[in-house]
This record gives structure tokens, C-alpha cells and sequence, in this order.
């Protein structure tokens, strides 16, 4: 038995997952990776994020992009979902508004009363956004869950 998720095992994993590490390429070539919310339909990763960010910029200049979701904390429950994406910006604003509504959704209990923001946090959040559709590449996503790993019977 191996330790891969099944296509439903993944598509449970990243419908119910908190946070995805999203990495993209600096002008450098370095990597750069930012955690942020997202919402996994039709089998991509969908995150809105300030249109000024620095992953956007290093979107617009290469789209591509990784991305990550895991949780656990003991070895035997680390479990995880990596996929090199294509990213994308989405115009469609009928999309927009039912992503937007999914993120809100999800994230509803986790969510910071804006009133008991800092002004400045306030302030830089309010700027615009873009919502980002990155859509794992053709074989190019891995997964595991060490729960699936048939322990030895010490006896």
C-alpha cells in the first residue's frame, strides 16, 4: 500500500484544507512563498489577493507556480498535497463573485473584525485585488499521508 492519496482522498484534503503555500519566482530566480486563503473548485486553487502584492508582479512576469497544502503534526498524520500550477488572473465576474462568496464562506470563523484592525491594516487591505486561478499542470501533482503506511508489528 502506498502512501498517495486517492483523486477523492486529495479533492476532500483540499476542499476542507486551511492554508495554501503558494510559491512563485522572484525576477532573481529565487523562490517566494506566501500562505493565503483559498477555495479548490473544479480542480484548481482559487486565492484573491491584493493586486499591488509581490506574487502578482511575480505572476505577471511567470506565470508559473507551487503550491502546497498540508497538515498534522505527529510524523504519522503529516499529510499533504503539492501541484506545479499554471497560474492565471480571473476577469470573469461572475466567477469572481461565486469565489468570493466560497472564500467567505470557509473562512467566516477565522475572519478579523475589520473595526478591530489597525488603521494602517485597514488601510492596506483595502486597496485592490485579483483573484488568481492556478490549475495544477497535467501529472504534476503529489501527494501523500503517512497514515497509509503499513506499520511493522513489532511482535
Amino acid at each position: 500500500m502506498g502512501v498517495k492519496l486517492t483523486p477523492e482522498e486529495v479533492d476532500a484534503f483540499l476542499t476542507t484544507g486551511h492554508t495554501l503555500i503558494i510559491a512563485t519566482i522572484r525576477k532573481s530566480g529565487e523562490p517566494f512563498m506566501t500562505p493565503i486563503w483559498y477555495v479548490w473548485e473544479d480542480g484548481a486553487f482559487y486565492a484573491s489577493t491584493r493586486a499591488a502584492s509581490s506574487k502578482v508582479q511575480h505572476i505577471k512576469r511567470d506565470p508559473r507556480v507551487c503550491c502546497m497544502v498540508e497538515d498534522g503534526e505527529m510524523w504519522l498524520d503529516l499529510r499533504a498535497v503539492i501541484a506545479n500550477c499554471d497560474a492565471e488572473f480571473v476577469t470573469d465576474e461572475a466567477t469572481i463573485e461565486r469565489i468570493r462568496a466560497a472564500n467567505q464562506k470557509k473562512y467566516a470563523a477565522f475572519r478579523t473584525d475589520p473595526a478591530k484592525m489597525p488603521s494602517a491594516t485597514s488601510s492596506h487591505y483595502a486597496t485592490e485585488s485579483v483573484l488568481i486561478k492556478m490549475t495544477p499542470r497535467p501529472g504534476e501533482l503529489r501527494s501523500w499521508h503517512n497514515r497509509k503506511i503499513r506499520l511493522r508489528d513489532p511482535s
